[in-house]
């Protein structure tokens, strides 16, 4: 994170101007923690964000009898423009291969629409067992 050295500095001397007793080296303290809180913003995440770190989160809490890898692809094409969602299910020395469609989130309307497997749910791949998520659609 990047902060604006210029605006923490007149902040400083502000807060030094509105009570003259305080120390300078308080008021450099202050305006930084004040940008520093400004920074840190509790921003909204989006739709489309969330679904990608709910993606993740399915596919970093399942055993580790296979390797997971997570494909979130854009696309774009005859006026429409979309995000898909999946996961690839591998074993080493096998010929084992699955595809776990999550379906996707339409860029235009900012609307998820489900494929075989939902998002929404809190399941893990395959919908084998219920996952604790606290990511809230």
């Amino acid at each position: 994170m990047k902060y604006n050295m210029k605006e923490i500095m007149t902040r400083a001397w502000d807060i030094k101007r509105e009570n003259t007793e305080n120390m300078f080296s308080l008021c450099l303290k202050m305006a930084w923690a004040e940008a520093k809180e400004a920074g840190s913003g509790k921003e909204e995440k989006s739709l489309k964000e969330k679904l990608v770190d709910k993606l993740n989160f399915i596919a970093d809490n399942t055993p580790d009898v296979y390797m997971y890898n997570v494909y979130v692809s854009e696309w774009e094409g005859y006026g429409k423009s979309r995000t898909y969602f999946a996961v690839y299910e591998t074993r080493k020395n096998s010929n084992h291969n699955a595809k776990y469609d999550y379906g996707f989130y339409d860029n235009q309307t900012g609307k998820y629409v489900a494929g075989r497997h939902d998002l929404t749910d809190n399941c893990s791949l395959g919908g084998r067992h219920h996952l604790d998520c606290s990511i809230e659609f």
